[in-house]
């Protein structure tokens, strides 16, 4: 438990731009499931998922955080995301594969230096807002079980930013904004989710994910590690299919 509240800690001590949601894993069985989740991690979220037929399913995902920081400067720290998905689930008596495409945009305020800002600031860090949007494939294999289950999902993410804006954190100055010159940043954001039954329809579930960027000069800010914590709400998690 220490090493999982110092996770926290340092995820929420830095001030990173990007700040990938949790993969939603829903490992569905059957058509007609339906899942809710409330999630603690870097940030809150929500996640819903559906399964509209035996191997069809849809999700929709949002994250929020707000965080007043006081050092090395006074802002408030944020990061909003949405996104939207569908994909392809199939179950067998022991294993689950599930396969999931989508799309999702949000917006982050960060504390850093950022190249093209120095015409207008100087070379220093400040306060800064970016606007981005991400594309994902997120494949998860996983068990089969009544109780205990655990799922790998190799998550693939590209994401591009396309607008900076920012006063140097003063009211007094004019916002700039700027398109910045730079190509979509590719990240792999591997994670291992464990779900377990709580009562009835609810089930606790947890998440370890790293987020991997291929480019070593990434231009931007984002966490490395996240852990997550949740409840969810599993209309499926009371059956399992017969074979």
């Amino acid at each position: 438990m220490r090493f999982l509240f110092l996770l926290g800690l340092l995820a929420m001590s830095c001030s990173p731009l990007y700040v990938p949601n949790t993969r939603n894993v829903p490992l569905f069985r059957e058509q007609g499931e339906f899942q809710a989740s409330i999630i603690s991690s870097t940030g809150a979220e929500i996640q819903t998922a559906l399964a509209v037929t035996n191997n069809i399913a849809v999700m929709v995902n949002g994250s929020l955080i707000r965080q007043k920081i006081s050092e090395p400067e006074s802002y408030t720290r944020s990061h909003t995301f949405v996104e939207g998905g569908v994909g392809y689930y199939k179950a067998t008596r022991r294993f689950r594969f599930e396969i999931f495409g989508g799309y999702g945009f949000g917006k982050g305020t960060s504390f850093a230096q950022y190249y093209f800002f120095t015409p207008a600031f100087g070379q220093k860090d400040l306060v800064a807002t970016g606007t981005y949007s991400r594309f994902f494939i997120q494949p998860s294999f996983g068990q089969n079980n009544r109780r205990f289950n655990l799922a790998f999902t190799p998550r693939i993410s590209v994401v591009g930013f396309s607008e900076f804006s920012s006063n140097d954190n003063d009211a007094a100055n004019t916002l700039v904004t700027i398109t910045p010159n730079e190509k979509s940043q590719l990240f792999i954001e591997p994670a291992l989710t464990g779900k377990f039954p709580l009562k009835g329809n609810l089930q606790g579930m947890f998440q370890l994910g790293l987020n991997i960027s291929t480019n070593p000069d990434v231009f931007f800010d984002y966490v490395p590690l996240q852990f997550a914590i949740g409840i969810q709400l599993n209309t499926g998690s009371l059956r399992t299919r017969v074979y």
